[in-house]
């Protein structure tokens, strides 16, 4: 089954005497988890809805895996997200939620990480969900910056990139011997302006 991220790009800013609203103007995918044989993003006719569609983000390592010798794997995808920005405004990621799914015995681990990155500015947000074993469950992570920590985009372009990167990761423990199936995947990510992905907006400073 693929897996989908849909991105609602209407941002109504709110806090603005002006309502604006930004348009998704490309998307590029890269990474292990996301090359182009195994991801693929469309935008609807109006730009303003992003989904990219993953056909296999997983990590998975021991017997009747596609990595049956690995003791641990990672896979990463970055989603670069080009948006067309209000002259004069710039954003800071405020919240993003994600959920995956895991199983795995109890001798091994895992982990799912989300990062934003802006550039020439420090890491907006590194959250993980750290996942131990035996387990065989959906989980979710909710990721809320506060408010004096928000890292904006810059102001001397009128597209600019929302730069978002996941990683996932299994391995076994050392000195264990089960080598039953471990495995982490992205489940779906539903990205919507007023629940799991808001952006804060300020005229530029």
């Amino acid at each position: 089954m693929k897996k989908m991220l849909v991105l609602m790009a209407l941002l109504t800013v709110s806090t603005l005497a002006t309502a604006q609203t930004v348009t998704i103007r490309g998307v590029r995918l890269s990474g292990s988890g996301c090359g182009p044989a195994s991801a693929s993003a469309v935008t609807t006719a109006d730009g303003k809805t992003l989904s990219v569609i993953f056909d296999n983000y997983t990590a998975e390592i021991g017997n009747g895996s596609a990595n049956p010798q690995a003791t641990s794997i990672q896979k990463d995808c970055r989603v670069m997200i080009d948006v067309d920005v209000p002259a004069g405004f710039q954003y800071a990621l405020e919240q993003t939620d994600y959920r995956g799914f895991v199983a795995m015995p109890a001798s091994a681990y895992g982990m799912h990480r989300f990062v934003q990155n802006v550039p020439s500015q420090p890491i907006v947000s590194m959250r993980e969900a750290q996942l131990k074993g035996p387990i065989n469950q959906n989980y979710a992570v909710s990721i809320k910056q506060k408010p004096g920590r928000y890292i904006y985009s810059a102001c001397n372009s009128k597209v600019q990139t929302i730069d978002l990167m996941s990683q996932l990761m299994v391995a076994y423990l050392p000195n264990t011997t089960d080598r039953s199936i471990a495995m982490i995947n992205l489940d779906t990510i539903d990205t919507k302006v007023a629940s799991s992905f808001q952006l804060s907006w300020r005229r530029c400073q």
